[in-house]
């Protein structure tokens, strides 16, 4: 018996999303149109760890063989937290507040992938 009725993923949703991290298209999230840089980039950075807890949502419980389902829940959560913030900082994510709810990220995290600075880059 089904007790949440409701779809645990939507596919429309990942799709938006995907299209909006490679286009930056402000029609797909209105709210993003009054975003300065530093938002952007938070949003965009809250938005790949949706999609990260949603791929991983499935595939971590090989979902085609146990029949669990893969949930946007988190996904969701991002863009309602961000569109309620209309334009501004989501409540606990403002970095320059000191009580935060955003994770640390050093210099070497937001550097771009390269394969002088990956962590498992094999020593020789």
């Amino acid at each position: 018996m089904q007790i949440d009725p409701s779809p645990a993923y939507d596919h429309r949703l990942a799709e938006r999303v995907v299209t909006y991290l490679q286009t930056k298209d402000v029609t797909l999230f209105p709210f993003t149109a009054r975003f300065d840089a530093e938002r952007r980039r938070a949003f965009i950075r809250d938005l790949r760890e949706g999609l990260s807890d949603l791929t991983d949502s499935g595939s971590a419980r090989k979902t085609s063989a146990s029949g669990f389902i893969m949930r946007d829940q988190r996904l969701r959560q991002v863009i309602e937290e961000w569109a309620a913030a209309g334009g501004g900082w989501p409540r606990g994510a403002d970095p320059r507040d000191d009580d935060t709810a955003l994770g640390a990220v050093s210099d070497e995290d937001a550097a771009p992938f390269s394969p002088t600075n990956s962590p498992t880059r094999p020593s020789r």
